[in-house]
């Protein structure tokens, strides 16, 4: 019989950001959201920028994180998530995101794809794109 709820720990080159039990979680894979509940098979993949979500155990309102690119290991009915970046959406400063996707915005528009700037101007981009999504919602 599955686990009534999910372990979640997320962690950053900082340390560990984050452990709690969980009833649900929906993160940003690389090959579109995914949703793991309880008795979920076990897989490791890759996440993309963007915002990963999950309701507490102990209930009250889904929480949310804009993440950086890393992974998803889902085993046992424990998830970790190792990431560039995690931040909690009350720990973003909207007006900041916005400028620095502004920022980075413009500066990928005077390169051409072929540029070694660019892919580092990309991956920037869709972190700025997820902490505004988040911090927006």
């Amino acid at each position: 019989m599955a686990a009534e709820f999910l372990d979640l720990e997320i962690v950053t080159p900082e340390g560990r950001k984050l452990h709690e039990p969980v009833r649900e979680l929906t993160a940003p894979g690389a090959a579109g959201q995914l949703g793991i509940l309880p008795g979920h098979i076990p897989i490791l993949t890759t996440l993309d920028p963007g915002a990963l979500s999950f309701i507490p155990a102990k209930g009250g309102p889904a929480r949310v994180l804009a993440v950086g690119d890393g992974y998803l290991e889902v085993l046992n009915d424990r998830l970790v998530v190792i990431t560039e970046t995690a931040e909690l959406k009350e720990d973003i400063d909207l007006e900041r995101a916005k400028k620095a996707l502004e920022e980075t915005t413009k500066k990928m528009e005077s390169l051409s794809t072929g540029d070694a700037q660019f892919a580092l101007l990309q991956k920037r981009k869709k972190r700025a794109e997820a902490r505004v999504a988040v911090a927006s919602r």
